[in-house]
Parts: structure tokens; C-alpha cells; sequence
């Protein structure tokens, strides 16, 4: 097959090097508004640059990993031509163009992922699929942790304006995604709290660095996710479900950076830096999934609809920071 990715940064410069080492791929195109970026990755990779319109009309399928705000454009041209799609998340970074986009996609029953590469870790896998199974029993708490390293830090006004917080926009929506697809259950009702490194309460919710947001589910169980951008020791992505008959843990391992101070806990090895070595496998098994799918032997591991609900909870946070409040879902 051959695979065009758009967008050359960290995100689809590491799309294109995964996927040059794929057997079922036999060319990788690449797409950047930057010549010189673009050149480089297709070096590296021994990919071919192209315009967007020539990765259109070329590529059997398409790898979108361009900022959220210019999803849309190339999503769309995609599903007008019928070409398999993988894009990154977020969807959109705003509530009207991702409700739309799914209008359009599913009016058109197009092929279109959305990159939560989460869903292809080996142990958030396992345990979706004894949840799934009736295994466990009922769900009562499902416990999301999401940990990135200290960065320095950026002004609020250095982020553009969106419907969510670029910290719910741009991290947790991951976990809203988890929350939904571990539960298999529907986020009803969101209420989130945060603070940033050294202010208690920013009015600007964009300064928003660490946060906690409480997720009350259909089924009638809880999600807690517990994040900040202000981790000291390295990436740390781990989440915790407890079911009637059984506790299941992902992500807690030797190289978790924290220091456990119980007398026999494992001296911790060397813990992950970030998230493109944590989630490696899981971004190569995603890859691999979504040509499977493109090939017509699988089904399609996530939708538009599960990019776009997942958005809705991120906004709901932010509104439920802004206004102090718990946001029901069906206000969004």
C-alpha cells in the first residue's frame, strides 16, 4: 500500500518512519507546508514529497497529523475521494467543524480513525476486552492518571482561543476517550477543578497545568482523571478500573517514574521520557490496525464519533472550570 502522511512534525515525522518499516507499505509519501522539514523526514525515512493534492490523488491511504485547526480541510478531500483515513487527534479544536466533519463522514459511511493510539496498548487492550466480555461485572470506578514532564512554562495568550482548554484539547482527551471506551458507557455529567505552578485558581483557563475532572458515566459509575503538565521525574500514563469481580491495572510497571517508598517496593528502572517511547508499540499496532482496516480485513478501530464525543467532554471540563459548576453532557 501506499501511505501518505500529512504533516511532518513530531506526530508525522514518527508516522513516517513507523510506517516505512511496515511489509504491507510500499511507499510513503509526505506532505508539510515546510519544504525543508518535509525534506528531511523523507530522507530519514526514505519517503517521496508531495504536495497535498498529489497525496490525495495518489496514496491508497492517508495519515493526517497537521495541527487540529487544519484537520478538516484535508479529512474532507479525503472522504470526497473515498480514501481510508488515520487522523490525529483532537478531531477539530472547535464543537461546530467536529459536528459537522461527522455529518459529512458518516452521511458518506467514509473510512476515517481517529488516533487514539491508546486503544492499541497491549494492557488497555486486554483489559477493554475482559470488560467487554462480562468478565469483570459491573464497572464502579474507572481511575485515569496522566502525567507529562515539566516543560516550561507558556502564557496563557500564547494559545489560541478554542472551545476547550488546551490542556483537556490537547491531553485529556485522550482520557475522556479511555473513559468512554474502557466503560463502555456514555460521559452524562463532568465536573473539573485545576490550578497552574504558581497560582492557585488561573482566571484564564488555558493557564490551566494540572486538573482533576470527575466524570459521571450512563451506566452509573465514576471516572476520575487526575492530570498536570508539571510531572518532575517523566511520562506517566496509567489507568485502573474496579468491577464487581475484578481490579484492573495498566501502565503501573518498572519504569513508572515515581519513587515508591514502601520497604519492599522494586527500585524503579528507567522511567519514560515521553510519550513517543512510551506508546511506540502502540502507535506501530495502530498503524497496522488501520491498514488492516483500509484493506477491508478488520473493522475500524475508532470513528469520527468517538474523536467528536470525546471533544464534548473536554469542552464540558472547560466550561465546568470556567463556571464552577458540574456540566451535563447534553448542554454541549
Amino acid at each position: 500500500m501506499r501511505v501518505a502522511v500529512v504533516g511532518t512534525g513530531t506526530m508525522g515525522g514518527m508516522h513516517a518512519r513507523l510506517l516505512a518499516g511496515l511489509p504491507a507499505v510500499t511507499e510513503v509519501l509526505v506532505v508539510d507546508a515546510d519544504p525543508e522539514r518535509a525534506a528531511l523526514v523523507a530522507r530519514d525515512t526514505g519517503a517521496r514529497v508531495v504536495t497535498e493534492e498529489g497525496a490525495i490523488a495518489e496514496a491508497d491511504a492517508l495519515v493526517v497529523a497537521t495541527p487540529a485547526d487544519l484537520h478538516a480541510t484535508t479529512v474532507e478531500a479525503a472522504v470526497r475521494r473515498g480514501l481510508p483515513t488515520l487522523c490525529e487527534k483532537p478531531l477539530t479544536d472547535d464543537l461546530g467543524t467536529s459536528a459537522r466533519l461527522v455529518t459529512l463522514v458518516e452521511a458518506a459511511q467514509a473510512h476515517v480513525e481517529i488516533g487514539f493510539q491508546r486503544r492499541h496498548d497491549a494492557a488497555f487492550a486486554e483489559a477493554q476486552r475482559r470488560i467487554a466480555s462480562g468478565e469483570t461485572g459491573r464497572i464502579h470506578l474507572v481511575r485515569l492518571t496522566a502525567l507529562d514532564p515539566r516543560v516550561t512554562p507558556r502564557p496563557p495568550s500564547e494559545f489560541t482561543p478554542n472551545d476547550a482548554a488546551p490542556l483537556f484539547l490537547h491531553s485529556s482527551v485522550h482520557d475522556f476517550d479511555l473513559a468512554r471506551w474502557l466503560s463502555g458507557s456514555e460521559v452524562v455529567e463532568v465536573t473539573a477543578e485545576g490550578s497552574r505552578r504558581d497560582e492557585e485558581r488561573p482566571a484564564d483557563v488555558r493557564g490551566v497545568e494540572t486538573a482533576v475532572v470527575t466524570m459521571r458515566l450512563a451506566s452509573g459509575a465514576l471516572a476520575v482523571l487526575e492530570a498536570t503538565w508539571l510531572h518532575p521525574a517523566g511520562y506517566d500514563i496509567r489507568a485502573e478500573v474496579v468491577a464487581d469481580r475484578a481490579h484492573l491495572s495498566m501502565g503501573l510497571g518498572p519504569r513508572t517514574p515515581m519513587s515508591a517508598l514502601d520497604s519492599d517496593a522494586a527500585a524503579p528502572g528507567a522511567a519514560w521520557a515521553g510519550y513517543l517511547e512510551r506508546f511506540e508499540p502502540a502507535y506501530r499496532a495502530e498503524l497496522e490496525a488501520f491498514l488492516a482496516a483500509a484493506r477491508g480485513e478488520r473493522p475500524p478501530s475508532s470513528s469520527v464519533r468517538d474523536g467528536h464525543e470525546a471533544l464534548r467532554i473536554a469542552i464540558a471540563a472547560t466550561r465546568s472550570y470556567a463556571e464552577r459548576r458540574t456540566v451535563a453532557l447534553a448542554e454541549i
